[in-house]
């Protein structure tokens, strides 16, 4: 069970725990056996195998690899192709298909119209759901209907209460969010800034959403790291 350290509209923070939504397979594959079907990985080729190496091997002539391959089987490692896979490992390669053991990495910011806005060294952010300043409400309201036609929602979890308090807490947050059938921008800062879960993870923009039935409540954050905009106009 993970915490955050979440205030309301009046300031008040408290901290609450949150769980992912797990959706239930409802449906599954199964062989002539009525055994379940389950995914394996396999190999598939090695370095050797790829298109760019086998015509590298063939002079870059097309035709030639073509010959190649209708008198053998080039494409295929005869002794690893099909394999089962268990452990993996990441490694990064160069243009060569060799392993490299010294990189440096670069994060490119594109911009809308999908041109290059910026080249940086990646940044490493800390974790800032459980610091000494809570997340807060930032007081902009997006009518559901605008949300979840203008931000892309990647995740989403659930509040829950661990004490008689913290129920009425976030109670009364869900019901104002229901009554207004909006989502309200929360973050760090002053309500609209980001908010990382773990340390050397992507920053969200979360989003509240509140529903209630009686006596019951459903408090939910959506994340979402991209917002879709117009087409620009020729």
């Amino acid at each position: 069970m993970r915490k955050i350290n979440i205030s309301n509209d009046k300031g008040r923070d408290a901290v609450i725990n949150f769980i992912s939504f797990v959706p239930e397979k409802k449906t599954f594959y199964v062989d002539e056996n009525k055994q379940q079907v389950e995914s394996r990985k396999i190999i598939k080729g090695t370095s050797e195998n790829t298109c760019d190496a086998l015509l590298k091997d063939h002079n870059d002539d097309l035709n030639e690899l073509a010959h190649a391959m209708l008198e053998g089987d080039p494409e295929i490692d005869l002794e690893l192709t099909g394999k089962f896979v268990k452990k993996m490992s990441r490694v990064y390669i160069n243009q060569d298909s060799k392993v490299v053991y010294r990189i440096k990495k670069h994060e490119k910011v594109y911009d809308y119209k999908g041109e290059l806005k910026e080249e940086r060294a990646p940044r490493h952010l800390d974790a800032n759901i459980v610091s000494e300043k809570a997340i807060k409400w930032s007081g902009k309201l997006f009518p559901k209907k605008k949300a979840f036609n203008k931000f892309v929602f990647i995740r989403k979890y659930q509040l829950s209460h661990n004490s008689g308090l913290t129920f009425d807490f976030l109670y009364d947050m869900a019901k104002e969010l229901d009554e207004k059938d909006s989502l309200m921008l929360v973050g760090s800062g002053n309500g609209s800034g980001p908010v990382v879960f773990q340390d050397g993870g992507n920053p969200f923009r979360v989003f509240l959403e509140g529903k209630i039935s009686g006596d019951k409540y459903m408090l939910i954050m959506h994340l979402s790291n991209m917002e879709l905009k117009p087409l620009p106009e020729n």
